[in-house]
């Protein structure tokens, strides 16, 4: 079930994750001896989460809090059944609306991409091509040259092109830099980039979104890093750092900014991105066994943070104001301690008062009759509704 309060308890839950995502892979030292794979489990359990911002009434656990959220809710929770179903929709509405625009704009940004690689296309002198069908004779992969671009990149999904610059390169650089370039082809890298992009468009209103789509970049050079080293020989891998340096010097493409749908060799202008690159081929631990364990205890939390997060939810709680209640003789105080509404499976209720229990129907409920008392679910745990 989609309700507002999913809606923002999956921010609320989603958020943390984000950052501490982002705080562990800056983190070099980290990635050095534990690897880049236990990030990748995290952002896969924080991406599933935000796509499915549900829940389920009949096996949940509600956090009430009668203070700042009640504050902040009220105006919603005095809207009313019909009213808080108008307000959902609008929501919903804004939120496909706006992941409609995002989605416009992102196809505009890969046009431009588009028409900036037809107007610098060039001839090469077939050196490259030589080299890819000598790593993989069966690769689909074509080989442009373009006088626009700065930095190689490999992009297209199902027809994948890797595009070099017009830029001296040895046989040797040229070896690397369509090696890595294949094994982002290889890895299904593109895919990745294009799942995370649908992500980015879908939670536009998330700043945190954002963060998690430029940050997958260097996720993805790491570990394409890592599968280069694992081909080469030691001094090769130095070789093929020397050489993510020289292509990073030199001018920046005029369309770095928009060009979200490729995966370059290397980035200019960017010392930080790089830098950890350097460190984390260099100075990486192959242990596997801790690395094994670390990802296991990483993939252990996250099941319990995943399932947690779908078994607890953050709802108001409203207290009912003290009422005196007369009945013959006697008097009795009327609060929510002693008078609450108990819902049942189909859908009616039973209205608890003083010792007291009436049934009442749904619609008597809706149509405000018993505003002011708290609802509880028989059927699992006592699960608090907002009131009006």
């Amino acid at each position: 079930m989609l309700s507002l309060y999913s809606l923002i308890w999956t921010f609320l839950i989603s958020c943390p994750m984000l950052l501490l995502i982002f705080i562990l892979r800056r983190r070099s030292d980290y990635l050095t001896k534990y690897g880049v794979t236990f990030i990748s489990i995290l952002y896969i359990f924080c991406t599933v989460r935000m796509l499915f911002p549900i829940e389920f009434p009949s096996h949940q656990e509600v956090i009430c809090d009668p203070y700042l959220f009640s504050f902040i809710m009220k105006v919603y929770a005095d809207l009313g059944p019909s009213g808080r179903r108008t307000a959902l929709y609008v929501i919903v509405g804004i939120w496909i609306l706006g992941s409609i625009i995002s989605f416009l704009r992102k196809n505009r940004e890969w046009n431009k991409v588009k028409g900036y690689l037809m107007k610098g296309a060039s001839k090469g002198d077939g050196v490259a091509e030589r080299i890819l069908e000598r790593i993989d004779p069966e690769c689909p992969i074509t080989i442009e040259y373009n006088l626009a671009i700065a930095e190689p990149f490999i992009r297209g999904l199902r027809h994948p092109v890797i595009y070099l610059p017009e830029k001296e390169c040895n046989e040797k650089e040229l070896e690397f830099i369509l090696m890595h370039e294949y094994l982002h082809w290889k890895r299904k890298d593109l895919w990745k980039k294009f799942i995370i992009n649908i992500i980015g468009m879908i939670f536009w209103w998330n700043p945190l979104a954002y963060l998690l789509c430029k940050d997958l970049d260097q996720i993805i050079e790491l570990n394409c890093d890592n599968a280069m080293s694992n081909k080469y020989s030691e001094m090769d891998t130095l070789y093929y750092l020397d050489t993510l340096t020289y292509m990073a010097g030199g001018r920046r493409a005029n369309f770095d900014k928009v060009s979200s749908d490729i995966l370059g060799f290397v980035k200019k202008l960017e010392v930080r991105p790089l830098k950890q690159r350097f460190h984390y081929v260099m100075f990486k631990k192959d242990d596997k066994r801790t690395q094994r364990k670390m990802n296991l205890f990483i993939l252990g939390v996250s099941v319990i943070w995943f399932v947690a997060s779908y078994y607890f939810i953050l709802q108001p709680k409203y207290t009912m104001p003290q009422v005196e209640v007369y009945q013959e003789d006697a008097s009795f105080v009327s609060d929510d301690g002693n008078s609450y509404l108990e819902e049942q499976k189909d859908g009616s209720y039973i209205f608890h008062y003083a010792g007291f229990t009436d049934t009442v129907s749904k619609e008597d409920v809706e149509s405000g009759m018993y505003e002011g008392y708290p609802i509880t679910v028989s059927y699992t745990h006592l699960r608090a509704h907002e009131t009006k």
